[in-house]
């Protein structure tokens, strides 16, 4: 179904909208994070639900930073309670963009509109599926919610788009435990006791999983010269 020109360009504002906030409330508020932790704290019973929304929201539209609300979650509410609450909400607000992408930009946007690179990328995430967004969840250069809005305009799947965005739970649950041993602080790089294990662990997890995307990605782009087709990329197959 082809949304109406209005309606679609509202979309695509919103979508950039939500891939530019990041950057804005780092800039406008940059203790948010903390003062939001302290808030829900004060809320008693009502904390772990307003928390799991709090989560949704942040890895929607990446107004906050999700390793802040995950550390928040350690220290309000343990490292158990705390990651399942943390981990509902991570996947929620990945699944609400997926949703958002694919229904205003549409599956395949990538290809249609990237040219030869993307188009590339986009055959090979209909392809490798979940092992490639696995990789892409792992590596922390890649900003949570603008890669759900891409991949939701990508061809991948669905089912393979959630199976590899539980890639991204192991390093939440790293900040969930940070924050229940009072070591959150917000610096990876910092802090010694118990903590340091799994700083040094979510640091050396991310590096490796960059360094392997880059090689994946370098292999993608090379393998096709410009202008080649893609496989299963067609006019039949392209939504209007």
């Amino acid at each position: 179904m082809t949304l109406p020109p209005l309606t679609r360009l509202a979309g695509l504002g919103l979508l950039a909208g939500l891939a530019a906030a990041p950057l804005a409330a780092g800039i406008l508020a940059p203790d948010a994070a903390r003062d939001l932790a302290a808030r829900v704290a004060e809320l008693g019973p009502a904390g772990p639900a307003m928390l799991l929304a709090i989560q949704a929201l942040v890895a929607a539209s990446g107004v906050l930073p999700a390793s802040a609300i995950g550390i928040a979650a350690g220290a309000l509410l343990g490292p158990v309670l705390g990651f399942a609450v943390a981990a509902a909400g991570t996947m929620a607000g990945a699944l609400l963009s997926f949703a958002l992408a694919r229904s205003v930009i549409g599956a395949r946007a990538l290809a249609r509109f990237g040219g030869s690179r993307l188009a590339a990328l986009d055959g090979a995430l209909a392809t490798e599926g979940w092992r490639l967004v696995c990789l892409i969840r792992l590596s922390p250069i890649m900003p949570f919610a603008p890669t759900s809005l891409a991949l939701g305009a990508s061809a991948v799947a669905l089912r393979d788009y959630a199976i590899g965005t539980l890639a991204a739970l192991p390093a939440l649950f790293a900040y969930v435990a940070l924050g229940a041993l009072g070591q959150g602080g917000g610096h990876l790089a910092a802090g010694v006791g118990r903590a340091e294990g799994l700083r040094l662990a979510v640091l050396a997890a991310g590096a490796l999983a960059t360094v392997l995307l880059m090689l994946r990605l370098r292999r993608i782009l090379a393998r096709r010269a410009p202008g080649e087709a893609v496989p299963g990329l067609s006019e039949r197959n392209l939504p209007a």
